[in-house]
């Protein structure tokens, strides 16, 4: 199912640390683009290893970099609570219908 790709608007996030999990040590191998908000240099060092300078730690809430290839683009996410996301999933669901 992962390899369905776009067309059939399946994603996959995998929140843990990646050398210890049933993917494997490689296991970041398999996702495309890499969101890192806070993240250390040793993090940076383990899941974007291609991305020769670390950026520097963004604290605001929001701001995360997404890592897709050998670039890494500063990008501000939503912040929601349980509650606002799931609204907002069974809205966009609603309005699809």
């Amino acid at each position: 199912m992962v390899v369905a790709g776009r067309q059939a608007r399946i994603y996959v996030f995998f929140d843990g640390h990646a050398a210890n999990t049933a993917l494997g040590p490689h296991g970041r191998e398999q996702f495309s683009t890499v969101v890192l908000g806070r993240a250390t240099t040793r993090t940076w060092d383990l899941l974007a290893p291609q991305i020769d300078t670390t950026p520097k730690i963004r604290t605001h809430p929001g701001r995360v970099h997404v890592v897709q290839g050998f670039t890494a683009h500063p990008t501000q996410v939503l912040l929601m609570t349980d509650a606002e996301a799931a609204a907002w999933v069974a809205a966009t669901a609603a309005e699809e219908s």
